[in-house]
């Protein structure tokens, strides 16, 4: 796709390990490239983004040693040398070290890049409004990935006109399908109780013995299926405790996760704090049945008892319930499965993810 003004973007984040915002920031910064952008990414050189992008045919790797202080004078100066060498029009801050480094680069440093940070999860920060008003004040844009983080950066001091709501997405081409071969590898490898449905997390731990407790409650036989963490000692403390009778399998990280998905039944999200899941997207892509909590975003995508169940955290009967109805009727699974497939490819395409991340960029003035 063409675009109407070709941009120097630099992404940039000193995380970029497992998560949902490492495969975000790949989409992004993958298709803004192939977009006709000039882009670079700024990461850790051992981190998985890093790796992701080495020897990628667009994008140009900016290795840094980001430290660990907010107040590193020298490695925002270093920042704001980096973007005028690279004649940076926009520079996209991901992470929290980000914000405050990157602002220095911009005001202290005479960084001459537009400053745009995206926000991902609800702001839970004790610096209270004043941090927000700052954060503002010295940003030119804040991408949310939720209105609900949106309305948390509103109470905590950010000007709503410095906002603009961009949900995440993903990419859609690589739910369409998926070869039974590798669905039957990913079986054999979990080697998972024959004959029980499953119901499963995939994500790092994330109140996972909240499910635990929740699925004591649960009658149906059923296997417990945790992806992205390996055994847990703790987890499998409670699971003794609770007297738990369904099994639990550990499924370990996966860089290649989605033919595991194609193994469950019903995708359970019980996190606490959410800004917008990938996991929940990539879920409902696959046909899955969906109860999460109504933590962040996720009544943004999840619509109770149409496409899926929401909850309060900490709820354990409500989820507990929630995980019976579904495993009691296959034919509901099927229907609310079928329903989340054709919400996922009608809202949640990338490429809107980066239209709109794309409209954000080119909305700011001409580069100083």
């Amino acid at each position: 796709m063409a675009t109407p003004q070709k941009l120097r973007i630099l992404q940039m984040t000193h995380q970029g390990d497992i998560g949902g915002s490492t495969n975000s920031i790949t989409y992004l910064t993958d298709g803004l490239a192939r977009r006709g952008h000039d882009v670079f990414l700024c990461c850790r050189p051992e981190s998985l983004l890093h790796a992701r992008f080495s020897g990628h045919e667009l994008v140009r790797l900016v290795p840094f040693h980001f430290g660990r202080s907010p107040l590193a004078f020298g490695k925002s100066r270093s920042l704001a040398q980096i973007a005028r060498r690279l004649r940076i029009d926009v520079l996209n801050a991901h992470a929290s070290l980000d914000r405050h480094l990157t602002i220095q680069a911009r005001h202290l440093f005479r960084g001459s890049f537009h400053l745009v940070h995206t926000r991902r999860n609800v702001p839970l920060s004790s610096g209270g409004k004043l941090q927000g008003r700052y954060y503002g004040a010295f940003t030119d844009k804040i991408i949310a990935v939720s209105g609900r983080v949106a309305e948390g950066m509103i109470a905590g001091g950010v000007r709503a006109d410095r906002i603009a709501v961009v949900h995440n997405g993903i990419p859609l081409a690589r739910y369409d399908h998926i070869p039974d071969e590798k669905v039957d590898a990913a079986r054999e490898a979990l080697a998972l109780p024959p004959g029980l449905p499953v119901v499963g997390v995939v994500a790092r731990k994330k109140s996972h013995a909240e499910l635990l407790r929740a699925m004591a409650k649960v009658p149906h036989d059923a296997v417990l299926l945790f992806l992205g963490i390996d055994r847990d000692e703790e987890l499998e403390e409670l699971r003794r405790s609770l007297g738990l009778r369904h099994p639990v399998v550990y499924g370990g990280f996966r860089e290649d996760v989605l033919p595991f998905y194609r193994l469950l039944s019903i995708f359970v999200l019980p996190s606490l704090i959410e800004g917008f899941s990938l996991s929940i997207l990539e879920a409902m892509a696959l046909g899955l049945p969906v109860v999460c909590t109504d933590a962040g975003g996720n009544a943004e995508a999840v619509r109770d008892g149409s496409n899926g169940f929401l909850y309060d955290p900490g709820d354990t009967g409500a989820l507990a319930e929630k995980v019976s109805l579904l495993l009691a009727d296959k034919e509901l699974r099927r229907t609310v499965g079928e329903r989340n497939r054709r919400e996922a490819f009608d809202r949640f395409d990338v490429e809107r993810t980066i239209d709109k991340t794309e409209e954000v960029y080119l909305s700011l003035p001409a580069r100083r």
